[in-house]
């Protein structure tokens, strides 16, 4: 699965959408953005994804598929707990194999 280390999902939280963009995890602690936000269910953003990741020859098949992976879950978890206000906290809390970054709850 993803390591931790490496990759970072940025989140924007809402009822009525889920905005999802992925960063990579530097060295010194910095992250540096592979990926623009995509607006899930506004646009079909694991295709949306899948198709900007395949244009970075650096990223491994392996990384990307985690990655996609990692999508997928936040998208499955956002989906069983919008409703909630504390959901996203609790997906930090739950999930191990991924990192993510609140940017903003509305």
């Amino acid at each position: 699965m993803l390591n931790k280390n490496i990759y970072v999902f940025k989140i924007i939280w809402s009822k009525n959408y889920l905005g999802l963009a992925v960063d990579k995890r530097l060295q010194n602690n910095t992250t540096l953005p592979l990926t623009t936000f995509f607006f899930w269910p506004r646009e079909n953003g694991w295709q949306l994804l899948k198709e900007e990741l395949s244009y970075k020859p650096w990223i491994s098949k392996e990384d990307s598929i985690d990655i996609l992976t990692g999508y997928t879950a936040i998208i499955n978890y956002w989906l069983l707990n919008v409703n909630e206000i504390e959901g996203i906290k609790k997906l930090i809390t739950d999930s191990s194999k991924l990192d993510f970054e609140l940017l903003a709850k509305v």
